[in-house]
């Protein structure tokens, strides 16, 4: 029906969960502005859809996030409980690692099977984070500096075992598809 499908299936000869992705490295990079994705997540115990930004050099450590940030504008974790989540990173994976967000929250209506708009306004004083249109979660520049790297937006359907894959719940949930309507990036973010 003209939607991305990215599947997340159990390969039973590896023993785990096989999933898909796209990235827009190399073809396109953005800054400021806004990004819009429509996504229907599947829910399936140990996997979760995400719709998400690499700006920068990420594994840089310099402190204060200037040099790059993963925006992890939605990610659909724990959706079997109706949790999702919106995050920053900085300063690499490992010891310096730093992050910033909410928390984890619930959104029931995310998984009731229909499309729903998951957004990201970037500016150089702040993230505002959006879902259907309603701010969700916005971080200024005392939480993370924005970055002003350019980034590239990836979506992927995961899978970990700390997260219940490779359980007989999440064998028997899968295959599992996220299907994405579109990607949209403004310059700013269109008036409602």
């Amino acid at each position: 029906s003209g939607h991305l499908v990215l599947r997340a299936a159990w390969d039973a000869d590896e023993e785990r969960v096989r999933s898909g992705a796209v990235r827009t490295n190399g073809r396109f990079h953005a800054g400021y502005g806004y990004y819009e994705a429509s996504i229907k997540f599947p829910v399936a115990p140990g996997t979760w859809g995400a719709f998400w930004m690499m700006c920068g050099n990420v594994a840089g450590v310099d402190g204060s996030a200037a040099d790059g940030v993963e925006i992890d504008i939605i990610e659909s974790i724990n959706n079997e409980a109706n949790a999702c989540n919106h995050a920053l990173h900085w300063d690499g994976y490992g010891d310096d690692h730093k992050q910033a967000g909410p928390g984890q929250f619930f959104d029931k209506n995310i998984y009731d099977g229909q499309f729903r708009t998951f957004g990201l306004e970037r500016t150089p004083e702040y993230y505002v984070f959006y879902i259907d249109g309603k701010e969700t979660w916005r971080a200024s520049a005392d939480v993370c500096a924005p970055c002003p790297e350019d980034g590239y937006i990836k979506l992927t359907v995961e899978a970990a075992e700390w997260a219940g894959a490779g359980t007989d719940a999440s064998i028997s949930a899968l295959p599992a598809d996220m299907l994405v309507d579109y990607v949209r990036v403004y310059r700013e973010k269109p008036q409602q």
